[in-house]
């Protein structure tokens, strides 16, 4: 059986990330280590679910203007975004608004009745919010 292992993501600053991550997804840091010949650090934060890889490179180039909206970064080919799934997306939705989370959309819903929403990180990562089947 095949699964996906770990997301990994690109970061300006990896201790900013490491706390957005932990604090409003339940993830844990379990390794944090750097590469000084690459300028590179890295940090694995994860749960029994999910798995995040992250890392900061000492020259890093900005994610483009393009990818930080969700209907053009969706339109462009490649790797589009992290999905976290819960039961309860209303109260998610409010925990977030509440934690000053910069929203990317309002609660929307799929013509299968499914729900969902995109927040942003600090670097402006679109990340979907979907609420699982109850």
């Amino acid at each position: 059986m095949i699964k996906i292992a770990h997301i990994a993501l690109s970061v300006s600053d990896i201790d900013k990330s490491i706390s957005f991550y932990c604090k409003n997804f339940a993830l844990k840091c379990t390794e944090k280590f750097h590469i000084e010949s690459v300028g590179l650090k890295i940090a694995i934060i994860k749960n029994n679910k999910v798995s995040l890889e992250l890392f900061e490179f000492k020259k890093y180039r900005v994610l483009p203007k393009y990818r930080k909206s969700l209907d053009s970064d969706l339109r462009t080919i490649g790797t589009k975004h992290v999905a976290f799934g819960l039961k309860d997306i209303r109260g998610a939705y409010n925990r977030l608004k509440r934690a000053k989370v910069k929203f990317a959309t309002g609660i929307r819903v799929f013509e299968n009745g499914s729900k969902y929403f995109f927040i942003k990180d600090h670097d402006g990562i679109l990340i979907e919010i979907m609420e699982e089947n109850k």
